[in-house]
């Protein structure tokens, strides 16, 4: 329009031939002399830019000079000392030395960089670098040169030195010539800063001087002219412009008074244009109420308008959203901060349209993702959005979903193939890879039996494939071939995904490698079932055995035998020899066993030196009876262990199944009792169980009950015999006895319950109880009788080896009572000395220190006593009554007792013979030099108030001669 109105506008100069510039052509010659002056700073610019570059690159190039010759020195030191093969590397070394020396000299590209040739200031720095550049490189070939021939020598450290010096001289030189280059840079560099002051001053002056012209030939008219305008946009349409001027200001002046009149004619239009927008807006609202997504309108922050899908989109009717909710009030608050700074930009004008996708908050705070589209309009004078919102929460779960299952399949840590319904691999995911070693080329196309490790028969996989075909769907374990051939085994599982119309789409199979975990669950299960040391099913295996022995034996009707089997003199053995030897013994004996019996029995360890043998489905029971047999003469044969012959023997309890018993615990303990019957008749025998066997159980279990309550009780008391001076007959000594009186079944015998005693461990309280009634008594007789009466006690090896004694309360008990240590004496036996750990010997040492005198009890029934005599501090030796029962002038016995009392006195020990019922008894043993002597002939087991008759002063057991 204005160029309409320019057009029409009569021009005050039409006819004339003067040449007048117009605004344009004097702003355009303002801006040819800015361009000017911009392009002679870039050509100025370019020029010193080109200048540093080509010293930069000559000076880049100078560094690599320095450098190559510091990797050659290097390359050629290590290949001299034989540490590195680098005999190319120095070759391209010296090249590119060379190279880069005959481009600083004449100019050339090199390593990349175009220099120039240098200035004649640098020559003498070059031909100094060249000068020892030659010696350098003659030195080095000098030392390579054997190298390149193979020939391998012993390198020259002088040559290697010579090396050194010369690198040195060389680094010298090239840092000589490099600070050359880096002064020359320098100087450079100042004149370009003096150039780029000059042009900057000229940039300054050329500006001011077109500022000062445009002001005058352009600002000030358009001043005015906006003055006018402001007044025409305040509604005086009758304002107009009296400036006049040929260029275009001058042009704009006239067309603005045109235009003040035209737009006092518009104005009657106006009215008719606001009806036409009523209109429009019915249109808009119409479309937006009918829309399929949420159109809304914002401005300030807040909603101008909302469509109903938009507002049951967040759970609002229309109007309350448009009343009372703020655009940041449906938006999640993490993603808050962007949402504003988003309508900044919009309001600001950075950006005109908006697409993105957010999380949107609905009315009762869940959350939903939304796409939005909004683009920037102006209502009533301020800035507005308008845009579409869409609900796309199913489909962000979908890709959520997707984008998951694509994560599971690339990162599992399970072996993943998709084939087709032929059984062609389509893909493969990366663990794949890792599993089976083969790379995706290399497997897809192919079928899947490329991993087949033929452990498997054709019958396998063919259940296989009719479980996928019925039911579309297999799992189990497969031994597959990974590529580099190594055999693993896997936990596959095979799924089949279908197309819509039921035909088979792809096979999917997911699988993990548990070779490992297979081979772990074996050695678990070997070390749970199987006994360690003799690779015997062990007392697990051996339940698991017998119950399901049980279950065939009655299933076929048929007998069922069990054998339980200790070896006799194992521990004298295992303890004399040491362990490693009793542990080849056991190897041994279980081999023997193992070769006793058929292939469908059992041999099991149970523990120590106890087995147990199942002899199944048995159809003549007489059997049992001769593999009993046969096993008794294997193990009665001698063992050769590391060269000692060693012999043992065995005790077998049998009992049947289901003659004696039925259930496997009343089954085991039936063998057990029938095998220390066995024992007790002797052992090296088998035994059958019989029912009086449970009888004698039964009591020992009725015994072990009421013994916990006998000390409560008050029901033990102490017995003291005598012990005889068998010189003068004088009683000096006694030895404390226990017994039990029961208020039932009155008096029973040690010989009955100690046993129990020690193995419930009840004998550490019963031992401390005879310690204590032993010890009072001795203080009493001590100060009413006789001031030296010792009183002597049997110890358990069992008090020994569980720390039953404390030493230190019974030395305080004796302490105490005012008593010494001499007063009490305690009586061992020599299985104890033989069991002697650090513990046994430790208290006998404290005993012997507190003066407690040691009795070895038993002596000559023990297979090794004579070995700790002199081990151990032994006071007494007391002859087993088994060697004085028989005694008689002449006898084996007599010389036997002859021979243990000469070797008792030799080492310093007094004799005490037990069991001495005769005269002839008495008198042998003291003719043969016996010290003490102890049994019936002089008196039984009494009372401590009986007891005293033989303390009184004149008493003398018998008749003694003096």
């Amino acid at each position: 329009m204005v160029k309409d109105l320019v057009k029409e506008l009569p021009s005050p100069n039409r006819g004339r031939s003067i040449w007048r510039p117009s605004i344009g052509q004097k702003i355009g010659g303002i801006f040819l002399l800015v361009l000017m002056v911009a392009a002679a700073n870039i050509v100025v610019v370019k020029k010193m830019q080109h200048d540093l570059n080509g010293v930069a690159a000559t000076l880049n190039v100078a560094v690599k000079l320095r450098m190559l010759s510091q990797k050659i020195a290097l390359e050629t030191v290590s290949q001299a000392l034989g540490k590195s093969g680098g005999h190319d590397i120095i070759e391209n070394g010296i090249h590119d030395f060379e190279a880069a020396l005959a481009a600083l000299e004449h100019g050339g590209v090199v390593f990349g960089y175009e220099i120039q040739k240098l200035s004649s200031q640098h020559y003498s720095h070059v031909r100094a670098v060249q000068r020892n550049w030659i010696e350098y490189r003659e030195h080095i070939r000098a030392v390579l040169a054997p190298l390149a021939m193979g020939v391998v020598v012993v390198p020259d450290v002088r040559q290697l030195e010579s090396v050194t010096a010369v690198t040195s001289s060389l680094l010298e030189r090239t840092e000589t010539l490099i600070s050359s280059i880096v002064t020359q840079t320098q100087q450079t560099q100042d004149q370009a800063l003096t150039r780029i002051y000059v042009l900057v001053l000229l940039d300054v002056l050329m500006l001011a001087m077109a500022f000062v012209a445009i002001r005058r030939q352009v600002v000030h008219p358009l001043s005015e002219l906006s003055r006018y305008c402001r007044d025409l946009a305040a509604g005086n349409y009758s304002v107009r412009s009296s400036f006049q001027s040929f260029d275009e200001i001058g042009q704009l002046a006239n067309v603005f008074n045109d235009a003040a009149q035209r737009i006092g004619d518009l104005v009657t239009h106006i009215e008719q244009d606001r009806q036409s927008l009523r209109q429009a807006e019915a249109m808009f609202r119409e479309l937006a109420e009918n829309s399929v997504v949420g159109v809304y309108i914002v401005q300030d922050d807040a909603f101008r308008f909302v469509n109903a899908k938009m507002a049951d989109m967040f759970d609002y009717e229309p109007v309350e959203m448009m009343a009372s909710v703020g655009v940041l009030d449906i938006v999640a608050e993490n993603q808050q901060q962007l949402v504003k700074e988003g309508i900044r930009k919009r309001l600001s004008g950075e950006i005109q349209e908006v697409h993105y996708e957010r999380q949107a908050r609905k009315k009762d705070g869940s959350l939903i993702d939304i796409e939005v589209f909004g683009s920037r309009m102006r209502i009533d004078g301020r800035d507005a959005t308008i845009g579409i919102m869409l609900d796309i929460s199913k489909r962000k779960k979908a890709e959520m979903s997707e984008h998951l299952m694509t994560l599971v399949y690339q990162y599992s840590s399970e072996g993943m193939v998709i084939s087709d319904v032929a059984g062609v691999i389509v893909t493969v995911n990366p663990a794949f890879t890792e599993i089976t070693g083969y790379l995706p080329d290399e497997v897809i196309g192919n079928k899947l039996n490329i991993l087949s490790s033929g452990r498997h028969d054709q019958a396998f996989y063919q259940t296989m494939w009719r479980a996928i075909n019925t039911a579309g769907h297999w799992r189990g374990e497969v031994w597959n071939r990974r590529k580099s051939g190594e055999v693993y085994v896997e936990l596959l599982t095979i799924n089949t995904a279908y197309n819509e119309d039921g035909t088979v789409f792809r096979r999917i199979g997911v699988f993990s490698d548990i070779t490992e975990r297979k081979q772990s669950e074996a050695v678990v299960w070997q070390q749970a079932n199987f006994d360690f040391l003799t690779r015997l099913p062990n007392r697990h295996m051996f339940h698991d055995r017998l119950q399901q022995e049980i279950t065939k034996s009655h299933r076929a009707g048929l007998p069922l035998a069990l054998l339980f089997l200790d070896l006799d003199q194992f521990k004298e053995v295992n303890d004399t020899l040491g362990h490693d030897i009793g542990d080849r013994l056991l190897k041994q004996a279980a081999q023997r066993l193992s070769s006793c019996v058929r292939e469908s029995d059992t041999v099991a360890r149970l523990g120590g030196d106890e087995f147990t043998i199942i002899l199944s489905e048995l159809k003549d029971v007489n059997v049992v009876k001769r593999i009993g047999q046969n096993i008794l003469e294997k193990l009665a044969q001698p063992f050769m262990l590391e060269g000692e012959e060693v012999f043992i023997s065995a005790s077998i309890g049998i009992t049947l199944y289901p003659e004696d018993a039925t259930e496997i615990e009343d089954l085991i303990k039936n063998a057990d009792q029938a095998m220390y019957a066995a024992k007790d008749h002797g052992r090296n025998q088998l035994n059958y169980f019989a029912r009086s066997m449970q009888e004698a159980a039964q009591s020992r279990r009725w015994l072990q009950r009421d013994l916990r309550g006998a000390l409560a009780g008050d029901q033990f008391h102490l017995h003291y015999q005598p012990i005889v001076n068998l010189a003068n007959g004088s009683i000096d000594k006694a030895e404390a006895l226990i017994r039990w009186q029961h208020p039932v079944r009155g008096l029973i015998s040690p010989a009955e319950f100690i046993p129990i005693a020690e193995d419930t461990g009840m004998i550490i309280e019963i031992g401390d109880w005879v310690f204590q009634q032993a010890a009072r008594q001795v203080a009493l007789w001590r100060s009413t009788h006789h001031e030296q009466f010792q009183i002597s006690i049997n110890t358990s090896a069992v008090q020994f080896r569980r720390g039953g004694i404390v030493h230190a309360e019974w030395l305080g008990y004796l302490r105490g009572l005012g008593l010494p240590g001499s007063s009490i004496a305690i009586e061992i036996t020599e299985r104890l000395l033989m069991d002697a750990g650090t513990s046994v010997t430790d208290k006998l040492r404290i005993f012997r220190a507190a003066g407690i005198q040691a009795a070895l009890d038993d002596f000559g029934t023990g297979y090794s006593s004579m070995s700790y005599l002199k081990k151990f501090d032994i006071d007494y030796l007391k002859i087993d009554q088994s060697f004085v029962r028989n005694l008689a002038p002449a006898s084996d016995d007599m010389a036997l007792c002859e021979a243990i009392i000469v070797m008792a006195h030799k080492l310093g020990m007094k004799v005490i013979a037990e069991g001495i019922e005769t005269e002839q008894h008495r008198y042998l043993l003291a003719a043969a030099g016996c010290d003490y002597g102890q049994g019936y002939l002089f008196s039984k087991p009494v009372a401590a108030e009986e007891f005293q008759t033989f303390l009184q002063p004149d008493c003398r057991i018998l008749s003694y001669q003096s």
